[in-house]
């Protein structure tokens, strides 16, 4: 059976870190190429792995319109907190996980450096 996926190298583009006291509006993603991992990365151990499309960053100057595919890469509870929802299982009817994927979402850091994440 052949497969729809084309060659690609290189390594898979990840969302800049979020400046204290600013933040990122993004969508999660559960379709592409990217998938949910948790996983080493280098000497900061094991972190989350998560597809997003990226719509807004203050790092970021020129966005297209539609945002672009990439992995957010971090170790904050609230990464810990989604990939138990949607990898997990801990969402029994299905529902938070349709919210997951059908909103955008603005991630926050706060001046202290933790993040959150609230739907738009």
């Amino acid at each position: 059976m052949p497969s729809n996926k084309k060659l690609s190298f290189g390594t898979v583009p990840r969302m800049p870190e979020v400046p204290k006291g600013e933040h990122a509006e993004l969508m999660f993603s559960n379709e592409g190429d990217l998938t949910w991992e948790h996983k080493e990365d280098g000497e900061y151990g094991m972190k989350r792995f998560t597809p997003i499309v990226l719509l807004l960053h203050p790092s970021v100057e020129s966005l297209p319109s539609s945002g672009i595919a990439m992995h957010w890469v971090s170790r904050c509870g609230a990464a810990d907190q989604l990939h138990a929802v949607v990898l997990n299982g801990l969402d029994a009817n299905d529902s938070m996980r349709k919210e997951i994927f059908k909103n955008k979402w603005k991630l926050i850091r706060s001046i202290t450096g933790s993040y959150r994440l609230e739907q738009i």
